[in-house]
């Protein structure tokens, strides 16, 4: 699993956002913002991590419980899936 190439994440005024690039700009048309976790997730979304290692390492690096990460993880998961953001 990994982000569609065309898509990066920005920094704005603190806040990030998805900005689509090239061609994704004729069909991404709205504005997806992320907390740090969103951010590790999108960039860890390379096609080299599986989605269980992710997982692990955000639960890891935040002390979080891993049940509490895999729910957030698959809720953005959809999201970015809604958005066709993904290839799978």
């Amino acid at each position: 699993m990994k982000i569609k190439d065309g898509y990066i994440l920005k920094d704005v005024a603190g806040t990030k956002i998805v900005i689509a690039t090239g061609e994704r700009k004729m069909s991404f048309n709205g504005v997806m913002t992320f907390n740090s976790v969103g951010a590790d997730i999108f960039n860890m979304l390379d096609g080299t991590n599986s989605p269980e290692d992710i997982v692990k390492k955000i639960a890891a690096d935040y002390g979080a419980p891993e049940s509490v990460v895999k729910k957030d993880f698959d809720a953005l998961v959809e999201k970015m899936r809604k958005y066709d953001l993904l290839c799978e």
